[in-house]
């Protein structure tokens, strides 16, 4: 796999990752897979596994070729309150409506586009969208927004910042998200995976990171790998902590 592309040079001192935390991931099965662990130099100054593996727009090593899957039992127990997100419920704007579903195969729609987030290399959504009025018509995609995996053994996804995308009148408009995962413990996407649009989260534990991260560079970057192990430590973990603050604080802000 490729690594996230254009990385800040970080250290283990700037970014202060326990050690407690980094075995922990590195002593899971999930975590021997190479979907689930940072290029070498990378996993030495981080302490831990990335969120991301690849910038490539195909699908490449995104859950086609693993050899340890994920199983129905992935979105249980700690996990269960994120099989199925509650939240606020997300509605498009008049007149715009999903063109097909919402696809895990880059290639057929989404393969000369630019991803709109890149906040993982795990989870993949190409997304249509149709507008049958005569008028352009923003669509905003709110952070917090989840995609809802129809496979059990699929991770869902989270997207961390807000996005507008202008549809044009009459059109079809076809992009991407690369949503950060919200199940650790089942697969990346795959071709054959379907999406729906889920809830906009309102756990307090995730709108904490958000908030967190609302200045931050999530796009392939440090801080898409410092949110994406947050987001793990709270749905299989034990929560944000002050280290994590910290480590998020310290990876780059977005350019204004």
């Amino acid at each position: 796999m490729k690594p996230f592309p254009n990385r800040p040079p970080v250290t283990v001192a700037a970014l202060n990752l326990s050690e407690r935390a980094a075995t922990k991931r590195l002593m899971t099965s999930r975590a021997k897979t190479s979907r689930r662990l940072a290029p070498a130099a990378l996993a030495v100054a981080l302490g831990l596994a990335a969120a991301g593996c690849s910038s490539s727009t195909g699908n490449t090593g995104a859950g086609t070729s693993d050899t340890a899957a994920g199983s129905a039992a992935c979105k249980t127990g700690k996990e269960a309150p994120y099989a199925t997100p509650a939240g606020t419920p997300f509605s498009l704007p008049a007149g715009v409506t999903l063109e097909g579903d919402i696809s895990g195969d880059v290639d057929v729609h989404c393969a000369d586009k630019s991803a709109v987030e890149n906040a993982s290399d795990l989870d993949l959504a190409c997304v249509g969208l149709r507008n049958a009025t005569a008028a352009e018509v923003m669509v905003t995609f709110p952070a917090g927004l989840t995609f809802v995996a129809k496979t059990p053994t699929t991770q869902n996804g989270i997207i961390i910042h807000s996005h507008d995308v202008t549809v044009p009148a009459g059109a079809v408009k076809y992009f991407y998200f690369r949503p950060a995962s919200l199940n650790q413990a089942c697969d990346p996407t795959s071709t054959k995976d379907v999406y729906t649009l889920g809830n906009v989260t309102t756990d307090p534990k995730l709108v904490e990171i958000l908030t967190l991260a609302k200045n931050k560079k999530v796009n392939g970057d440090i801080g898409a790998e410092v949110v994406g192990r947050m987001i793990w430590d709270v749905t299989d973990g034990n929560g944000v902590t002050d280290e994590h603050r910290t480590q998020l604080m310290m990876a780059p802000d977005m350019t204004p």
